[in-house]
């Protein structure tokens, strides 16, 4: 074999970096989606009736995580049905009604295009319908578009250039009139979006930006932590990653604040589920600083889930989704983050932005005790950093009055 010559392997090597570069400019222009569950495989119980209270939810009764859904819908279980994987969303319409999945909200950081992908395939239309919801709940369509459906799967497409002023969207896909309609693959954003890789597909590890990690699988040093009442570990294998922790009633797990948590920036996230349902009135919290310089993570009575810094009676930002937690019904895994800093709080349920706080007013101190869980819950794989690691661009700040 003849050996390549020194000029050789400097023109390889600089054919192989103008690869890379040309790949990377590729890169650029690929659509980055938002959406965490896109093909509907992360799915969770709908709320009871009678007869599911007894027998438990059909397969393709339960609901896709993050979306909104309502009206004659199905998410089967089967993969024959689906353009990938195992799950789609069935919408039939054929004796009449309405269907639609909608996911919200959305902010539009600038006058970037949004394109909204998705896979069907049936009979009749499919329509989607881009919204700009401000509040209070006064919604202004901003573009309409049709597609007409058949029996092979179709890839259809949606532009949206946002009108300026626009600050957040919401995107409903429905049926248009009788139809039957398999929908799969949804993808809604634009070139330059970062992908978050939330929620974690496995097990976090600690890093440098780490403060606190609790992976549950080890007691708990009894000279960092209090721990009184009803508080024990799961099995092993029965956490969301080899243990969690369960805390039930009148349990308490705490440590001190210091070191393991900061106030002018920082991130939290944990996989947690509720042992009852998100509407039980009763609020539980994730992670929490009591006291008269305070922060507070979970759902309160309300089923708002949120996120606050507070000193007394002033809360210095309220970062939340109202009712986002309603529906939830318990023994469900999910994951929730949230990252602040002084440009932005933006908090994170199984990988949805479900809300923001741009420019918030952050806590210069906080309390001694950091609470662990709440009752009635169990969570794992815990982590508090000291830097702001999800991040979703957002709209132009508003300016404050002087």
């Amino acid at each position: 074999m003849k050996a390549l010559s020194p000029f050789n392997i400097r023109t390889g090597i600089l054919l192989i970096a103008l690869c890379a570069n040309f790949a990377d400019a590729q890169d650029s222009t690929k659509l980055s989606n938002i959406l965490p569950n896109p093909s509907f495989e992360a799915t969770e119980p709908p709320p009871p009736n009678a007869q599911t209270a007894k027998t438990g939810a059909p397969a393709d009764t339960w609901i896709p995580k993050t979306w909104n859904v309502w009206g004659a819908f199905k998410c089967p279980d089967d993969q024959k049905q689906a353009h990938s994987g195992k799950r789609c969303i069935y919408f039939n319409t054929l004796n009449g009604g309405d269907a639609f999945l909608r996911y919200i909200p959305m902010p539009i950081p600038d006058p970037s295009t949004w394109t909204v992908k998705f896979w069907a395939r049936g009979q009749g239309q499919l329509k989607i319908t881009a919204h700009d919801p401000p509040p209070p709940e006064r919604w202004t369509v901003l573009k309409e578009q049709t597609y007409d459906l058949q029996a092979q799967w179709i890839q259809f497409e949606f532009k949206l250039p946002p009108p300026a002023g626009c600050a957040k969207w919401s995107c409903t896909l429905q049926t248009a009139g009788k139809t039957e309609a398999w929908i799969d693959d949804v993808e809604i954003g634009y070139p330059g979006l970062p992908a978050l890789a939330l929620p974690p597909d496995r097990k976090l590890e600690k890093d440098a930006d780490t403060l606190l990690y609790l992976p549950f699988e080890e007691a708990f040093d009894d000279t960092a932590y209090f721990i009184k009442g009803n508080v024990k570990f799961s099995e092993d294998g029965k956490g969301k990653y080899g243990k969690s922790l369960i805390i039930g009633v009148n349990g308490l797990v705490a440590t001190s604040s210091a070191g393991n948590i900061e106030t002018e920036k920082g991130t939290i996230e944990a996989w947690f589920k509720f042992l009852a349902p998100g509407a039980d009135g009763v609020s539980r919290s994730i992670l929490a600083v009591p006291g008269q310089d305070g922060m507070w993570l979970g759902k309160d009575q309300y089923s708002h889930m949120c996120f606050s810094f507070s000193s007394g009676w002033r809360g210095f930002f309220w970062c939340g989704a109202q009712g986002y937690a309603y529906g939830w019904q318990p023994d469900v895994w999910r994951h929730i983050a949230v990252s602040w800093d002084k440009d932005s709080v933006e908090l994170f349920v199984d990988g949805k932005l479900i809300a923001w706080v741009q420019n918030p007013a952050l806590a210069k101190s906080m309390g001694d005790e950091l609470d662990i869980g709440g009752v009635g819950m169990e969570i794992d794989d815990l982590r508090i950093s000291k830097t702001a690691r999800y991040h979703l661009p957002l709209p132009p700040a508003e300016k404050k009055a002087p």
